[in-house]
């Protein structure tokens, strides 16, 4: 099994390649930060690992640089996009890279993944979203905005490979609260999981190809509340 993992360098993306690494698969792993990259492949000397710093930011270098990794390796089965921001209470400067980030950056993948998946006759698309994709939030609206987009396009993928008959499957990866760098500024966590712990639940979810997957599972029952949660209480639980 070959997988690319976009956005390796650390927490669920780290996780996810060091669990997938110790099954035995053949591993290609992107980050901006090209020396986290390197510490991943010298940790395990004796497997198929092959790394590529990336950033998203930049679509057309991305794209140019999947299908460089794709002709190189022989191609992908699976294709994980984790890559992704967030900041708290955000200045217009970071709520623009929010959007280029986890929306412009990670369109420029998805699409370039379906349309190389639809060439070779089916593969798997995974998305890593978040919870926050269901509702909006007064402190961090941009994120929410940018998690509900990457959930209404990995849809509209999986309706489009249903339609149209492609073969392509597509995983909705909604975590919670999860311990990595990028939470640590977060207050009042509750349910938080271990990295590795994530990772478990997102590769059983993937193996299923399930469409859409809560990690960990017990925030489904907070996201069925969420869904009919009216506005004027979110606004006073929030």
């Amino acid at each position: 099994m070959k997988i690319i993992i976009i956005g390796a360098t650390t927490g669920i993306g780290k996780a996810l390649a060091e669990l997938y690494i110790s099954q035995g698969n053949e591993v290609i792993l992107t980050g901006r930060r090209l020396k986290l990259l390197e510490e991943i492949q010298e940790a395990y000397p004796t497997q198929q690992i092959h790394i590529s710093q990336m950033d998203v930011v930049n679509i057309t270098d991305a794209r140019q640089i999947m299908q460089a990794l794709a002709d190189k390796h022989g191609g992908f089965d699976k294709i994980i996009i984790n890559a992704g921001v967030g900041f708290g209470k955000a200045s217009f400067e970071e709520e623009i890279q929010t959007i280029d980030v986890n929306v412009k950056g990670f369109v420029a993948i998805a699409q370039w993944a379906y349309a190389y998946f639809k060439n070779k006759g089916g593969g798997h698309i995974v998305g890593v979203s978040s919870l926050a994709a269901l509702r909006s939030s007064p402190y961090a609206p941009e994120y929410h905005a940018s998690k509900a987009f990457v959930s209404s396009y990995m849809e509209g993928l999986r309706l489009r490979s249903s339609k149209f008959r492609h073969n392509i499957a597509v995983t909705d990866i909604r975590p919670g609260f999860v311990d990595t760098p990028m939470t640590k500024q977060n207050k009042g966590m509750f349910w938080v999981a271990s990295p590795e712990k994530a990772a478990k639940q997102i590769v059983a979810a993937i193996e299923s190809k399930k469409n859409v997957a809560y990690i960990t599972k017990r925030y489904f029952l907070l996201a069925i509340l969420m869904k009919v949660f009216p506005e004027w209480l979110l606004a006073k639980i929030l």
